[in-house]
């Protein structure tokens, strides 16, 4: 198992907090992520957290848990193969008790430093309108897009966020 490690002074995480270094997502992370997500996110998350993320999209997602092994926060990701110079985050999901303390930064910083060793320029994700939480997360980023109407389909509106590489 990792070593445990003080989070960097950069990410803000209270000095209490020891977490373990990010590492790729794998399928045996699914059944610790589903425990929490649905509490996480404060909704049903549906065919949304898949196990076929974890087995197919593992590797380029990141998963940072505290030094007693229990999820920290984790991002599902990959980069695109209709535009490979696209990673693109389907989810990324923080423990409420870390939220404001920079995990969920750390976690878009390890995924765009691996996207860009693969070729990406850009990183792109989405947000519903009326997720104001995720919304200035992604815009304290530095991401900015448009809102689209009907993306993920009737009645589906979604910001779509984008920025360059690196993240900050």
């Amino acid at each position: 198992m990792a070593r445990a490690f003080r989070a960097p002074s950069g990410w803000h995480v209270s000095a209490d907090t020891d977490l373990l270094p990010p590492r790729p997502l794998n399928g045996d992370d699914f059944v610790a992520a589903r425990a929490v997500a649905e509490a996480w996110f404060g909704h049903p998350v549906g065919l949304t957290l898949h196990r076929l993320f974890f087995d197919q999209l593992g590797p380029g997602g990141v998963w940072i848990a505290r030094a007693d092994g229990s999820p920290a926060g984790f991002l599902l990701g990959m980069v695109s193969l209709s535009e490979p110079d696209l990673a693109y985050v389907h989810l990324h999901a923080v423990d409420p008790a870390l939220r404001g303390q920079g995990v969920g930064a750390a976690l878009y910083r390890e995924f765009g430093r691996r996207a860009m060793g693969s070729g990406c320029t850009r990183i792109r994700a989405l947000a519903a309108p009326q997720r104001e939480g995720s919304i200035a997360f992604h815009r304290a980023l530095g991401f900015d897009g448009p809102l689209v109407e009907g993306f993920l389909g009737p009645g589906e509106d979604r910001i779509v966020f984008e920025r360059a590489l690196p993240v900050p």
